[in-house]
């Protein structure tokens, strides 16, 4: 999904300098796709770790030592040997979790939360280490999903049917991947074909929720693809909880109606081997349709918004020379956007466009038995078009362009105890000018089970369209955002158990802001935030146990104000357990008070502390059928997430899967 454009007075919400209206107009945007004001929206990062756990402990979210990385250095190592904080979620563990939205799955990671205005569907914010959706650079099989109108990647819509793996690396990465890599990056990797077989899966359950998924994959001489899609509908509960609205002149309420959702999502992924060549290409796609409120266009007023996501890629690698080896990747995402009311002449009707078309050349080198450089060529051009960009407010599709050349290098070594990882970037804006970042990162392995390591990092966010041309807010002077950041951590790891501790602090700078002064964007305001936190997994007896809990001071500089939505204190927990046949997982999330804008008079209030208990069952009945139950929100608790929105209580879901 793509996020609808900031409206040009986010911030001036928060003065009151705009009239109820616009007010209204402006939160309700700022609530639906994630667009917290400027002067927060540049948050940076804030505490997280690496949880790195037995291999027996797949259940509960814990990941083998030896589980191979790519995305921490852009080539492949152990997740043992990440200096920068990394997690790996497999197939298997994301089955075990049953957890259908892929929001919801990376919510329960170490570092990240998010806010989603609504049920299953809705448009979401992620906040990974305190950044906003903004910051966290998101990837599907090396394709960027970040859009240029938002920066943001639209995560609210998508389903886990179609996913392998994904790997989460924590803090500033802009020396890898440039723009938006300030709180860090999380790849998604599409299913593959790890064996030949056919698997079909079915799903019913509360608020008229049903799902279906399909599989099929061949290997064969040379090659594989494998072709996955899945299917899900619900109707739970209306976006906005009506009792909470106060009507007004400007605000005549929402429609209580049930708010459904209906998704779809497909890949294709395929390799080959033609010579020395290595052959892959891979397809990607995501609708998203869902019904949304809002307070501007009155209680009997309907909405919904259809999204429409694409990735594609396609890559030969090959060894030039012994040591040498080289790999070309073209890419292409496409992100487009319908939002209705059923008043026609409502601000929520829009048109969103928007798409990232690359070409990487990348060569890795091995200088040393334990050495590798590497050097890549990047271009990027980024389009985007908007009904919202039209300056005479006319609805016609207003469109811009920037184009994006890329210099990264780097090395990874390794001597006895020592290990060191460097990384320098370099990129070209064609509208906003060239930024440089970089990384350095030290590891000293006391002994085979205990690792100290410390890292620096600059990042930087080159302005999204929004920021450079919306109509009486963008600034195409703008210079990018940027972040200084450093961390510490110490890290046990066994065959057995883990522990790692993670103190960090970062220093955001030139962050983007409304000068209503000169009534258009500024690079005038900063941000702080500082953070510990401790994961652990184990084994006790038969149980397979994790915990992590994070400290997060995350504030605006200037004004000493926590960054809405962010809770300082997170805890969670999940322990699993074989019983024969029946495999048993329960998670258990706390989350503090968080600071968010009220929805009827948009001053800052605070949203009640939770917590979200889970359990989830499953009985492999024979070698080739598997019975599924889970229930989420086990102790019905009453929650917000974004103020004034409803979220889901108790709900029961039976499924079944067939491989055959």
């Amino acid at each position: 999904m793509l996020a609808r454009p900031k409206t040009a007075s986010l911030l001036a919400i928060e003065r009151g300098s705009l009239p109820a209206v616009g007010r209204r107009v402006a939160r309700e945007r700022m609530n639906r796709f994630g667009c917290l004001p400027a002067r927060w929206r540049a948050a940076a990062c804030g505490v997280a770790g690496v949880m790195a756990a037995s291999p027996a402990a797949a259940q509960t979210g814990a990941y083998a030592l030896d589980e191979v990385l790519v995305t921490a250095t852009r080539t492949e190592q152990r997740l043992a040997d990440s200096l920068p904080s990394a997690t790996v979620i497999t197939r298997g563990q994301i089955e075990a979790a049953q957890t259908p939205e892929l929001i919801e799955l990376l919510g329960r990671q170490a570092g990240i939360e998010f806010a989603r205005t609504g049920g299953a569907g809705s448009q979401a914010s992620l906040f990974l280490r305190g950044t906003n959706s903004s910051q966290t650079l998101v990837l599907i099989d090396g394709v960027r999903l970040n859009t240029a109108l938002t920066g943001a990647a639209a995560l609210g819509g998508v389903s886990v049917d179609s996913i392998e793996r994904i790997e989460i690396v924590r803090g500033n990465l802009s020396s890898l991947y440039g723009s938006e890599a300030v709180g860090g990056v999380i790849q998604i990797f599409t299913r593959g074909a790890d064996r030949s077989g056919l698997e079909i899966g079915g799903e019913l359950g509360s608020g008229d929720g049903r799902a279906a998924s399909l599989y099929a994959a061949a290997r064969f001489d040379g090659g594989s693809i494998a072709l996955s899609a899945g299917g899900r509908r619900s109707s739970p509960f209306s976006a906005i909880d009506t009792a909470q609205v106060v009507p007004g002149p400007f605000a005549p309420g929402a429609n209580a109606d049930i708010d459904g959702n209906r998704n779809a999502s497909a890949s294709l992924r395929a390799q080959a081997q033609a010579g020395p060549l290595e052959l892959a290409a891979s397809v990607w796609g995501s609708r998203n349709d869902t019904d949304f409120d809002s307070t501007a266009d009155g209680p009997t007023a309907t909405h919904e918004e259809k999204s429409r996501q694409r990735a594609m890629q396609a890559s030969a690698a090959g060894q030039l020379v012994d040591r040498w080896r080289a790999q070309l990747t073209v890419a292409r995402a496409d992100d487009d956007t319908r939002n209705r009311s059923s008043e026609p002449w409502s601000f929520n009707n829009g048109e969103f466009e928007s798409s990232n078309r690359t070409v990487t050349l990348a060569n890795e080198v091995r200088l040393a038995e334990r050495v590798t450089g590497t050097l890549a060529y990047e271009y990027l051009q980024q389009r985007g078009a908007a009904t919202a960009y039209d300056p005479d407010f006319g609805g016609a599709l207003t469109r811009f362009e920037r184009r994006v050349n890329s210099l990264r290098a780097g090395i990874e070594a390794r001597q006895g105890p020592h290990r060191l990882q460097a990384n320098v970037r370099w990129d070209d804006y064609s509208d906003v000018g060239a930024a440089t970042t970089g990384l350095a990162a030290y590891g000293y392995d006391i002994d085979a089970r205990w690792r100290v390591s410390a890292q620096l990092a600059t990042a930087f966010r080159a302005p999204s369209f929004n920021d450079l041309y919306y109509p009486y807010f963008g600034n195409p002077e703008l210079a990018p955002e940027r972040s200084r950041s450093g961390e510490l951590a110490l890290r046990y790891g066994d065959e057995s158990a883990s522990l790692r501790a993670t103190a960090f602090l970062n220093r955001i700078s030139d962050l983007i802001v409304y000068d209503s002064a000169a009534q258009q964007a500024r690079n005038i305001a900063s941000a702080d935030i500082d953070g510990i936190e401790l994961t652990a997994a184990g084994h006790l007896q038969a149980w397979r146990l994790q915990a992590d809990a994070s400290y997060t001071r995350a504030r605006d500089s200037g004004t000493g104000e926590r960054l809405l939505r962010r809770a300082p204190y997170k805890i969670h927990l999940a322990a699993a357990r074989a019983f024969g046949r029946l495999d048993g997982l329960f998670e258990l999330t706390y989350n503090a008070g968080r600071d968010d804008a009220d929805i009827n008079s948009f001053a800052r209030t605070e949203l009640a502390a939770y917590t979200l208990a889970r359990l989830a069952l499953a009985w492999r009945a024979t070698d080739w059928l598997r019975l599924t139950l889970r229930v989420e929100n086990l102790f019905d608790a009453d929650y917000e997430q974004v103020d004034g929105y409803n979220t889901p209580g108790r709900s029961v879901f039976a499924g079944l899967a067939v491989r055959l």
